[in-house]
């Protein structure tokens, strides 16, 4: 892990990759629909969906948009979006949100999750963004948060008590491998600030933990982050084996629960 590689730290094409983007999308799915219940997506609205991953939130955004309506579903690596093809009002493109074209006032509405903090020069964008929304037209960004100091608060949580700490240090490991090849663990943290100064009216935000238990389809996100990262944190000295190890039998026992790492998410309209 060194400076020069991407900003992503995982590998679209390692084999556990779609289930564990899969699981992640279990895991913050049902925080993301509310919101996007609560800015209340009508038919005939023009999306885009930004790093769409498995495509679960653009499926829901094409029922709620309707015939009538278009959803743009965009990834760096469209591998995973292969069974969006034919899916009635979804395009999907593979694009750059940092260095690829934006089309001006396209979109009634622009969502993105867990991209942001992965992107170089991210803070240039967000007016991007807001460059691509018709007058009118709502952002939602969410941004994983996690790093020493929520991470530590959390540990309280963990069940059984005495693997805790191992939790603990695994969470700071991936942390500090996202700092160590420039992405950014608490960027979500940000984007309240960076909608207020976009110019957006109405800018609201939420940080939301949910109570994981082990072995469940959620849970699958941080046993597979364990088993695709461990040899690479270990290596870089973020990481013990053992603790690498006890991390993902963690994740995958039915007796165990934690607390996920936060959900930032934070929403505004174009004037």
């Amino acid at each position: 892990m060194t400076g020069d590689e991407s900003p992503y730290l995982y590998d679209q094409g390692w084999e556990g990759e779609r289930s564990r983007l899969s699981s992640l999308a279990a895991l913050f799915d049902p925080l993301t629909l509310r919101h996007l219940d609560a800015v209340g997506v009508q038919p005939g609205w023009r999306c885009w969906e930004i790093g769409a991953g498995t495509g679960s939130i653009a499926r829901r955004l094409a029922a709620a948009s309707g015939p009538t309506g278009r959803v743009v579903a965009t990834d760096l690596d469209v591998r995973f979006l292969d069974h969006l093809d034919g899916v009635d009002g979804v395009d999907v493109v593979q694009h750059d949100v940092a260095a690829g074209p934006v089309q001006s006032e396209a979109f009634d509405l622009v969502h993105a999750r867990a991209v942001l903090e992965h992107v170089p020069h991210r803070d240039d964008v967000v007016p991007k963004l807001v460059d691509a929304l018709r007058p009118g037209g709502v952002l939602l960004l969410e941004d994983v948060v996690f790093g020493d100091a929520t991470t530590d608060a959390l540990a309280a949580v963990t069940r059984p008590r005495e693997y805790a700490w191992t939790m603990t240090l695994a969470a700071r490991a991936v942390a500090g491998a996202f700092r160590t090849v420039g992405a950014d663990p608490e960027y979500g943290l940000q984007l309240p600030d960076l909608l207020t100064s976009a110019g957006l009216r109405g800018v609201g935000a939420e940080l939301a933990h949910r109570l994981v238990r082990g072995g469940s389809e959620e849970a699958v996100f941080f046993a597979l982050t364990m088993r695709e990262l461990g040899g690479r944190l270990v290596t870089a000295g973020l990481l013990t084996q053992e603790d690498a190890d006890v991390a993902a039998d963690v994740a995958e026992n039915a007796e165990s629960s934690w607390f996920s790492m936060g959900l930032l998410s934070a929403w505004g309209w174009r004037p």
